[in-house]
């Protein structure tokens, strides 16, 4: 199987970690499912993560993928909202008045 480097960004410091996957298609999965642990694990300064990414490259040292903490964060959070408020109607249906 390939190998993939991820590079995960953070205030200046980067963290490698190297990892065999079976296409590069889940190179992106993948590095969300990091981005979701690092989160759960919090920043161990209190420092907010927002401005993190990963980054992961193939053999050849070619981009395959960027994660952005931002994105996975705001999707985290537009999910939490929707739980907390679902929809009393289903998205799309107009009603006659």
């Amino acid at each position: 199987m390939p190998s993939y480097r991820f590079e995960i960004v953070a205030f200046g410091k980067t963290t490698t970690v190297e990892e065999e996957l079976s296409s590069a298609e889940l190179a992106s999965p993948r590095a969300i499912e990091l981005v979701h642990a690092a989160l759960l694990a919090g920043d161990p300064t209190g420092n907010d993560q927002s401005g993190s990414t990963i980054k992961v490259y193939d053999e050849a040292g070619y981009l395959v993928a960027t994660v952005n903490f931002s994105d996975v964060m705001r999707d985290r959070s537009e999910r939490r909202s929707l739980d907390s408020n679902p929809p009393t109607e289903e998205p799309g249906v107009m009603r006659s008045g």
